[in-house]
């Protein structure tokens, strides 16, 4: 496995891997909003019934968005770490 410079690769193949990035982050931020203001609205109904304080119920929302949306960052990440990307494949290597 020899590693590979992002400057020396053709601009076609800086273009694909480019768009690969691009379309997995909006996918990913579309399901995230979606899955956010399913739970946000569920959740919020339980908790406007159940007889909580109004001033809470906006932090608890704001709680449960920032936990949906780092879930679908760390499935964004590994998203792209099992995708090919045009012709490559992300790898981890351990930094000296």
């Amino acid at each position: 496995m020899t590693p590979i410079d992002f400057k020396e690769l053709t601009p076609l193949c800086q273009a694909g891997i480019v768009w690969g990035f691009f379309w997995r982050c909006i996918a990913t931020a579309l399901g995230s909003a979606l899955c956010g203001a399913l739970l946000g609205g569920i959740v919020g109904f339980v908790l406007g019934i159940s007889g909580i304080a109004r001033s809470a119920i906006p932090m608890i929302g704001g709680l449960l968005g920032l936990l949906t949306g780092l879930f679908f960052f760390y499935l964004y990440v590994r998203w792209l770490l099992v995708s090919r990307l045009g012709a490559f494949r992300l790898v981890l290597v351990l930094a000296d």
